[in-house]
């Protein structure tokens, strides 16, 4: 047998092959997503019916309190109101609009969706962190005697918002590690598909 073989040629003609165009996803593939756009939707319509029901409990608390510990309250929770509101679009809104639906461009939905949804439990945290200092912040003020806290705003500070904040916290942290688990994986995956086609 000759060993005089044109690697050079050989290369070339390689080079010169039409690469195979990336394959579609199957159906189950595009269902995932599609229940995924579906789930963020109704996310997005409850945590923007949940300001709504902020900003409702913020106009009784500046009615029914009318001193500056009430507006403060009220300002408070105005204040979560929006930010919840803007806090939801901003990272339902680039799910929501996705539609690139090829095999790679799934495994970007799914690395897009990862990052943002860590981004969300990272505010959600921060914003029951701020309730919880909110509470201590009424009972300060009850112990100083600097104003009036009314029993029920302590009641219902201590006994429900603060307590249901730790734990929420406390399970938002556990989810974020699950979350930054699999946006390692995702992204692993996603070398994989460059990396393939770069070959």
């Amino acid at each position: 047998m000759a060993d005089n073989f044109d690697f050079a040629a050989l290369a070339k003609s390689w080079q010169q092959q039409p690469t195979a165009t990336e394959p579609p996803p199957d159906a189950s593939d595009l269902l995932v997503a599609k229940q995924r756009q579906t789930e963020q939707k109704w996310l997005l319509y409850a945590e923007w019916l949940g300001a709504i029901v902020m900003f409702i409990a913020a106009c009784w608390l500046a009615f029914s309190i009318p001193d500056w510990l009430g507006y403060l309250s009220a300002w408070f929770l105005i204040s979560g109101a929006l930010s919840s509101a803007y806090v939801a679009w901003t990272v339902h809104k680039p799910i929501l609009q996705y539609d690139n639906w090829s095999s790679s461009g799934l495994v970007q939905f799914r690395i897009r969706a990862c990052k943002l949804t860590l981004r969300y439990y990272l505010y959600t945290q921060l914003s029951c962190g701020a309730l919880v200092v909110f509470s201590g912040l009424l009972w300060l003020m009850h112990w100083l005697n600097m104003a009036q806290v009314s029993a029920s705003l302590l009641v219902v500070y201590s006994l429900m918002v603060a307590p249901l904040c730790l734990f929420a916290i406390y399970r938002l942290q556990q989810k974020k590690q699950q979350k930054a688990e699999e946006l390692i994986q995702l992204t692993r995956l996603a070398d994989d598909f460059q990396s393939d086609q770069a070959v």
